[in-house]
């Protein structure tokens, strides 16, 4: 499940980025593309998995003491997995010259931190509240989330909330600059919002 679904967000959301650089495809609809698959995906998937799909969520389920040390670590590892094995699809795929949909850095380094923390926070925050209570609006409640993060931030750091997300396509392009950047500051976001929420929820 975490496998394919992280597949399909790089293969979807991505692959509309690429399209979007050697085609015809209107950038307008890239954010909506991100926001639909993770939609789609977590009704497939969130029975069997919870659908994470990103390993700054799963950090932040780890956090929240929703799974374990050992679960965490194979889904962050599948998720790359399917980020990478997504990537290089598109490289199959596609032979035009194009970005992979590599996620980049184009504001101040502190204006990009802000950003993708604040944001990569609200998902977190959001999936921790709508998925507490049985309800069929869970997954247009984050997709929506990541369609909005995309249209407010998109082209301040490629709204990534995600680190494999970013590092399939970074691998692939070999455009290393920006790595550590996003490895790092999205799973800040949902480590932070995550431990608020554990404190609160035990006051």
């Amino acid at each position: 499940s975490e496998f394919t679904g992280t597949f399909s967000l790089v293969f979807f959301g991505c692959g509309s980025i690429i399209l979007s650089e050697i085609s015809n495809l209107k950038s307008e609809y890239i954010p909506f593309i991100f926001g639909c698959t993770i939609a789609i995906f977590i009704y497939i998937f969130g029975k069997y998995s919870g659908a994470h799909f990103n390993p700054a969520v799963t950090f932040g389920f780890f956090v929240n003491k929703e799974i374990s040390l050992r679960d965490g670590f194979l889904y962050i590892t599948v998720q790359i997995l399917g980020a990478v094995g997504a990537s290089f699809t598109h490289s199959l795929i596609f032979e035009n010259p194009h970005s992979f949909g590599t996620t980049l850095l184009k504001v101040e380094f502190l204006t990009g931190l802000f950003a993708e923390v604040f944001f990569t926070g609200l998902l977190m925050l959001t999936i921790l509240l709508v998925t507490r209570n049985k309800n069929r609006i869970y997954g247009v409640a984050i997709g929506s989330t990541v369609t909005l993060a995309a249209l407010f931030i998109g082209d301040l750091t490629g709204a990534s909330l995600n680190p494999a997300r970013s590092l399939g396509p970074i691998l692939m392009s070999g455009n290393f600059e920006n790595l550590l950047f996003y490895l790092v500051i999205p799973s800040i976001g949902c480590v932070i919002t995550a431990y608020l929420f554990r404190i609160f929820s035990e006051i």
